[in-house]
């Protein structure tokens, strides 16, 4: 089983980059699927502020504030070690798991044992709706000093954005 983590920045087209690459690695027949690190959190939003998961726009400052005070009350382990026990089921059901909201250097340096391809993306446009309190978020810079990705793509369009993804495929097949 192949783990594709997949960095960046609030809207930076992470969960694109995802479902783009689960369709390359469907067009191959390859299965894939594609999971978050914050589905947790998305779960207690769910439980505690009636969020249905998906209504945009997101509780943000909610999800930021839960994420952090999740990692407090569990030492920086919770959703690494929840992803793993994740994986070890993932493995006997597909080829390629894609976690498609990695936002934290532990959560990409910690599954050093499904050797993950390691993927960011980057969107420089300026204009996005986070709340300064939301774009100062740890979870908004944690990876800006970050150098151990595998690939970076500039997320200028669809296109480019595929085009590279199948490249990266091709390279770790």
């Amino acid at each position: 089983m192949r783990v594709f983590l997949i960095a960046g920045k609030a809207r930076s087209g992470k969960t694109k980059a995802a479902q783009l690459l689960k369709e390359i690695l469907e067009k191959k027949h390859e299965s894939a699927v594609i999971t978050e690190y914050s589905k947790y959190i998305k779960l207690f939003a769910k439980d505690l502020i009636g969020w249905d998961m998906v209504s945009e726009p997101k509780p943000r400052t909610f999800l930021q504030d839960m994420g952090e005070f999740v990692r407090k009350l569990k030492k920086d382990t919770y959703f690494v070690e929840r992803m793993k026990e994740d994986l070890e089921i993932y493995k006997h059901f597909t080829d390629n798991v894609i976690i498609s909201d990695v936002r934290m250097p532990k959560e990409l340096d910690d599954l050093k044992e499904f050797k993950p391809i390691k993927i960011k993306v980057e969107n420089n446009l300026a204009s996005y709706d986070l709340t300064s309190k939301e774009s100062a978020h740890n979870t908004e810079h944690a990876l800006d000093s970050y150098d151990k990705f595998d690939y970076v793509i500039k997320n200028k369009s669809e296109k480019e954005m595929k085009q590279i993804l199948e490249k990266i495929v091709k390279e770790n097949e």
